[in-house]
């Protein structure tokens, strides 16, 4: 049954951050939502480490996405400056999805402004996902999340 407004720990990790920031997504996807688990999108990964590097270095999130600095698929999630990559996983995507659901099927501008990650999360067009990571000098960490077909 589906419970869009669920809390889950997540899940333990598997020594590789890509694949855990995957899981959670799909853990939220199949038990929360009920919508099928995305494949994980590993060609897209490298644009995904790119991106959450030059958006930590412009201090400014999508601003690799908004320039196309690479392919990085139709939609995108990002979790700026956490204090490490575990935080991302567990903390940063729980907050993106107690962002939905939104209060209308349509949902534009300062709608989506508010449950943008929630909307891209639960995406029924998107069947892949590329998580990204970096790493600041000052140990910041900045984590993409691309949406693709």
């Amino acid at each position: 049954m589906q419970n869009l407004t669920c809390m889950l720990t997540a899940p333990p990790s598997t020594g590789d951050i890509h694949q855990d920031c995957v899981d959670r997504v799909n853990q939220f996807r199949t038990e929360c939502a009920c919508l099928p688990a995305l494949a994980r999108w590993t060609a897209g990964e490298a644009c995904a480490d790119q991106e959450a590097q030059y958006d930590s270095e412009q201090n400014s999130a999508h601003a690799g996405f908004i320039a196309n600095i690479c392919s990085s698929g139709q939609a995108q999630d990002e979790c700026p400056g956490w204090g490490s990559n575990a935080q991302i996983v567990s903390g940063c995507l729980q907050q993106m999805w107690n962002e939905g659901p939104p209060p209308t099927a349509t949902c534009t501008d300062t709608c989506y402004s508010a449950h943008g990650h929630f909307i891209n999360m639960t995406s029924t067009t998107a069947t892949k996902v590329a998580c990204g990571f970096y790493t600041t000098p000052a140990g910041k960490v900045w984590s993409t999340q691309n949406f693709s077909r």
